[in-house]
Order: structure tokens, then C-alpha cells, then sequence
């Protein structure tokens, strides 16, 4: 029975690597791994331009996903102090055009107060005149702190990125004939403060005027030179990840070993979206160089639109970066065959079957909970992503290494060799545990009762049994 067991089951461990190898062995054709190489490079080059398509063409025509990105910045500290300090300013200075303290002045000598009396008083304005600085520099201060404040930065938003796609539409009408930048239009926060002032019984709150308070969001380009390249930017957005995508599977399908290609195209591609990192930062720098008047406006902004796809494209990184170290771990490199070979022969040194049994169990639930534990993780690095997709798969190759005709036998046949010329019995795989009880030297399966053939000496004569019969017996 143990036998029979043992031979049932390297039956179907050979199986099982024969559709492994049948997976992975690709066209060998040179022809077929040039073109494999050539569809690998336009993939990994597309990657980056794919991404920032995708990204810009969702910014452009999504108002939802702009508010959503920009939401945040409500609640920055560079934007509320750089708003705070643009209304205040405003404000002011248009109190100061009021000339209140001549008017107050004129004034009390209206009414009859005497010259000397009225100039005394009036020297006491530039204190009155400091408290309603401080006045209006509190207003503000309550205003962009307020929950009213996001209700007019996503109104003002929203108006600017219609404003923005109507002129990348060509939708130019008189009054963006000569539009040439996208301006943040905050005025309104003006006018909440007059409306504050003048329920608190200011007077004069009224004379103040409604002076704009903008934020320019495209720097000195020209708008009617992009809106060239909308349409562009919206079919490269759509149809350039899927193009991307099939590149890259059709480079992993026509490869000699479909695993090596799909190992090769993860790395490969983790480079291309580190290449396109460096470039976000360089034109993030470039672009912050471009607003000298408001430096840490634009970089407030050009980082928080940048979120999204700095999510993608880490999300991207996390997955090339798994795919590339397991399908490395079990294609067929010099390197992760060793590595497999030296992992498979650790474990083998327990000779007993039994245990070895256990051991394999062990090793799959270890794996299993590995991943699960990777799954779970909220935020993972991509270094420990990488070590525990690779402990991982070390457990693996043991848990699915009990003998020979396994998956691991890649390690020792050439992969164009036909699979069912690998010796059965195991031969070359030291690792493989014998069954309890099978002699030294006997075949695997053959237990216990199989016979060594011993050498016959001819110089010996042969001794014939003889039986005896009844009558000398008795």
C-alpha cells in the first residue's frame, strides 16, 4: 500500500510539473524573442506617458475629480495664509482710500467742537485706525477658518475649471477672446467681510468696494496653445493604458520562458516609473519656478493635484515589484534555481517521510499567512512587500517539493527536454525522503521486500535439498 501510495503520488507531481513547463516554455525562435524584447521596451517607454495621460485627461475633463483633489488645500496652511493676508490686504487698502480720519475729523468740528479739541482727537485715529486693521485681519482669520470658507473655495474652484474647459473646447466667447490664464476667483470672501462689518454696525462698511482677490493657477501659459493638444491629451488618456497593458502581455506570451519575461517586465517597468517620478519632480520645480510672485501657492497646489497619481503610480510600483520577485523566484534563472535547490535540500535533510509530510503542511500554512498578512497591511512598504512575497515563496517551493516529478524537477531537465524522460525514480534529487521501512539501495515504492541480486561463486558446488521420506523420519 505504501508503495502504491508513493508512485501515485510522484504520478501526479510529474503531471503537475509537465503543465508547469508547459506554461511556461515559450516560441524559441530568435525572430519570436526579438520582437518579445521590442514589445518589452515600447511598453516600459509608454508606461510613464501612459500614467501622466490619465492623469491629466481626468483633471481636465472630470470637475468632480478636480474638486475632490483640490478640496484639501482649503484647510492648507500656505493657502489660508496666503488668502488671509490677500483679503486683508485688499480690505485695507481700500479703507485707507476712504480717508476716514480727515472725514472724522471734519466731523467733530461739524459739531461744534472746538478746532484745538477736534486736532486732539484726531491724533488719536491712528490708534483707532490700527484697531480696525486688527479688526479686519480677525474677520478674515474667522472667515477662512470657517466651514463657509470650503463652500466658497469649491464654488470658485469649480467656476474656474468650467472656465478651463470651455477654452480648451474652443468655447471662447467675448469674454475669453483674450484669456490667457485660469484665475482662482476669490472675491467673494470680500464681500463676506463687508457683509460681517456692516452687521456689527460699521457705517462705512459699505463704501468699501468689491476689489478682486484671484489666484493665478496656470502661470504665464498661453491657454490657446494648450487647448491644441485637449483632444490629444484625452484619446492618449483613454486608449494609452490599454495599449500599454497589452504590450507588455504580449511580451510576457512570445517569451522564451513566459516567466522570465513576466519577471523582466516587472523590474523593467518599476524602472520606467521611477524615471517617471524623477520627471513629476523636476517639473514640479520647473513649474514652481515659473510663479515668482506666489511660489508656495503654486507648489501647495501642484502638490495636492499630484496625489492621485503619486497614489497610481506607487500602487503600480507595489504590484510590478511582487510580480517581478515571484515570477523570478520560480522561472528557470541560474540564480532561482540554485536558490530553490538550496531551499529544497535544507528541508531534506529530515529523512523521515512523516515528518517531512509535516513539514511541507507547515510550510504552506506559513506561506498562506504571509500573504494574507501582506493583504492586510494598510499601507505597506515596498521593501517589505518584496521580502515577504520572497519568504514567502520559499515556503512555497518547499511545500510543493515532496519528490521527484514535481514542479521543482525544472531544476534539473532541460526545458526543451521532453517531460516524461525524467527518471522516476528520483535520481538526482538527494532531498527526496525515503518510505518508512524501504531497504537501502531499492527503488522508491519497492518497501520493504525488495531482494538485492547477489553474485553466484562458481567454484561452489550446488547443494541440492533432499527430502525425507516418511519411513526414515519415523
Amino acid at each position: 500500500m505504501s508503495g502504491a501510495t508513493t508512485s501515485a503520488g510522484v504520478g501526479i507531481e510529474r503531471a503537475a510539473g509537465s503543465a508547469w513547463r508547459t506554461i511556461d516554455h515559450g516560441p524559441q525562435k530568435r525572430v519570436w524573442r526579438a520582437l518579445s524584447v521590442t514589445l518589452l521596451v515600447l511598453g516600459c517607454v509608454l508606461t510613464p506617458v501612459a500614467i501622466t495621460a490619465k492623469w491629466a485627461s481626468t483633471m481636465v475633463s472630470d470637475q468632480d475629480a478636480y474638486l475632490a483633489a483640490v478640496e484639501p488645500l482649503a484647510t492648507d496652511p500656505v493657502i489660508v495664509s496666503a488668502l488671509e493676508n490677500r483679503v486683508s490686504s485688499a480690505i485695507d487698502e481700500q479703507i485707507t482710500k476712504l480717508q476716514l480720519a480727515d472725514k472724522i475729523g471734519d466731523e467733530l468740528q461739524s459739531l461744534g467742537l472746538p478746532p484745538k479739541l477736534a486736532t486732539l482727537a484726531t491724533g488719536y485715529l491712528a490708534t483707532f485706525r490700527a484697531d480696525i486693521t486688527d479688526a479686519i485681519h480677525n474677520m478674515v482669520n474667522e472667515l477662512v477658518t470657517s466651514p463657509k470658507f470650503a463652500e466658497l473655495w469649491n464654488a470658485a474652484n469649480a467656476k474656474a475649471h468650467e472656465t478651463f474647459v470651455t477654452a480648451m473646447q474652443g468655447g471662447y466667447d467675448q469674454d475669453l477672446d483674450k484669456l490667457h490664464s485660469i484665475n482662482l476667483d476669490l472675491t467673494q470672501g470680500v464681500s463676506a467681510v463687508k457683509a460681517k462689518l456692516a452687521s456689527a454696525g460699521v457705517s462705512w462698511a459699505n463704501q468699501i468696494p468689491d476689489v478682486p482677490v484671484v489666484f493665478n493657477l496656470t502661470g504665464q501659459a498661453d491657454l490657446q496653445q494648450i487647448a491644441r493638444y485637449y483632444n490629444l491629451i484625452n484619446t492618449l488618456g483613454t486608449w494609452l493604458p490599454w495599449i500599454v497593458g497589452l504590450l507588455l502581455l504580449a511580451s510576457i506570451l512570445i517569451a522564451p520562458s513566459r516567466l522570465t519575461g513576466l519577471a523582466r517586465a516587472g523590474f523593467w517597468v518599476l524602472m520606467s516609473l521611477l524615471v517617471l517620478v524623477i520627471g513629476l519632480s523636476v517639473g514640479k520645480s520647473w513649474l514652481v519656478s515659473q510663479s515668482p510672485l506666489q511660489p508656495q501657492v503654486t507648489q501647495a497646489f501642484t502638490q495636492q493635484l499630484l496625489i492621485g497619481m503619486r497614489d497610481e503610480i506607487r500602487a503600480l510600483a507595489f504590484v510590478a515589484a511582487v510580480i517581478a520577485v515571484a515570477a523570478w523566484l520560480f522561472g528557470r534563472s541560474r540564480s532561482a534555481r540554485a536558490l530553490r535547490r538550496q531551499t529544497r535540500e535544507t528541508a531534506g535533510l529530515v529523512r523521515d517521510a512523516r515528518w517531512y509530510l509535516w513539514i511541507r503542511l507547515g510550510s504552506g500554512v506559513v506561506a498562506a499567512g504571509l500573504v494574507i498578512w501582506l493583504l492586510s497591511m494598510d499601507d505597506p512598504r515596498l521593501l517589505t512587500a518584496v521580502l515577504l512575497v520572497l519568504i514567502a515563496g520559499l515556503f512555497v517551493v518547499i511545500a510543493a517539493s515532496p519528490g521527484a516529478g514535481g514542479p521543482e524537477d525544472d531544476d534539473s531537465v532541460d526545458p526543451g527536454a521532453d517531460p516524461t524522460s525524467v527518471d522516476p525514480s528520483g535520481a538526482g534529487h538527494p532531498t527526496t525522503p525515503l518510505p518508512v521501512g524501504a531497504a537501502v539501495g531499492a527503488p522508491v515504492g519497492a518497501g520493504a521486500t525488495a531482494v538485492e541480486d547477489r553474485p553466484t561463486d562458481t567454484s561452489v558446488t550446488p547443494v541440492t535439498p533432499v527430502s525425507e521420506s516418511p519411513e526414515k523420519r519415523s
